[in-house]
C-alpha cells in the first residue's frame, strides 16, 4: 500500500519561464557569442548529457555550486564558438535563475498535491538541484505541501543513487515499498527509485517516451496509480 509520494522538481513541479534557451541566448549574445538557435539547443543538450552521466551529487556540495555552474556555462559557450563566459554574463544568469519570478509552477501541481494530501499521503521532493531549491519552493508557496525536501547538493548524493531515496523514506517514516516516486527522467527517477525499492511512475509531459511502461502525461493522472486507502 502506498503511504507516501515523492516528486522530482524540474519538469515535474516547475519549469523555467521564459525557457532556458531563450535566457541563455539573450545573455550569450550580449556577451559577444554568435550562434543559431539550433546550435544553442544542441550545446545545451550535449552539456546536460555530460552532467547527467555524473553519479552522486553533481554540484560538489553547497560550496561547490558556483564552480559547477561556471564550468557548465563555460562548456556550453565553448561548444558554441570556443569563447569564454564573462563574469558579467555568469552573474546575470545566476541572478535570473535564482529569481522565483523566472519559474512557473505547472497548472496540475497544486490540485494534485492537495488531493494527495487530503487522502492522508505524506509528500516529499527528491531533486538533483543546487541548494537554492528549498528557498525557491518556499517563494513559490509549494513548501507547505511537503514533509521533507531532499536536494542533492545538500545531501551530497543524488539520483539515481539509492541513498537520497532511502533517506527521504526514513524521514517520512515509511518503508521504500510504501513510497511512490514521480519524475521526468527514466534513469534518475524511474530506475533510481526502483533500485532503492520504491515504486515509480514516469511523468512524460512532452510524450517523448511512449515506448516505456508506467507512464503518465500529467500529474492529474497520478491518482489512478495509487489505490484508495
Amino acid at each position: 500500500m502506498i503511504r507516501a509520494v515523492c516528486f522530482d522538481a524540474g519538469a515535474t513541479l516547475l519549469r523555467p519561464d521564459p525557457p532556458v534557451e531563450e535566457v541563455y541566448g539573450r545573455v550569450f549574445q550580449a556577451d559577444g557569442a554568435r550562434f543559431t538557435p539550433e546550435q544553442l539547443q544542441g550545446a545545451l543538450l550535449a552539456t546536460w548529457k555530460d552532467v547527467q552521466a555524473m553519479r552522486g551529487d553533481r554540484y560538489g556540495g553547497v560550496t561547490g555550486e558556483v564552480d559547477f555552474w561556471r564550468a557548465f556555462l563555460s562548456r556550453v559557450r565553448g561548444r558554441l564558438d570556443g569563447g569564454e563566459v564573462s563574469p558579467e554574463a555568469f552573474s546575470r544568469l545566476a541572478t535570473h535563475f535564482r529569481d522565483p519570478a523566472s519559474w512557473m509552477v505547472y497548472a496540475d501541481v497544486r490540485p494534485t498535491l492537495e488531493a494527495l494530501r487530503d487522502r492522508g499521503l505524506a509528500l516529499a521532493v527528491i531533486s538533483n538541484w543546487d541548494s537554492h531549491l528549498p528557498s525557491l519552493l518556499d517563494a513559490l508557496r509549494l513548501t507547505p505541501y511537503f514533509r521533507t525536501i531532499s536536494v542533492s547538493a545538500i545531501e551530497a548524493t543524488g539520483k539515481p543513487e539509492s541513498a537520497i531515496f532511502l533517506r527521504t523514506c526514513e524521514r517520512l517514516g515509511v518503508s521504500p515499498s510504501e513510497a511512490l516516486h514521480v519524475g521526468d527522467s527514466p534513469t534518475d527517477d524511474v530506475e533510481g527509485a526502483e533500485g532503492a525499492g520504491l515504486s515509480a511512475v514516469l511523468l512524460d509531459r512532452d510524450d517523448r517516451h511512449g515506448h516505456l511502461p508506467r507512464r503518465i502525461r500529467g500529474l492529474d493522472e497520478l491518482a489512478n496509480w495509487i489505490s484508495p486507502p
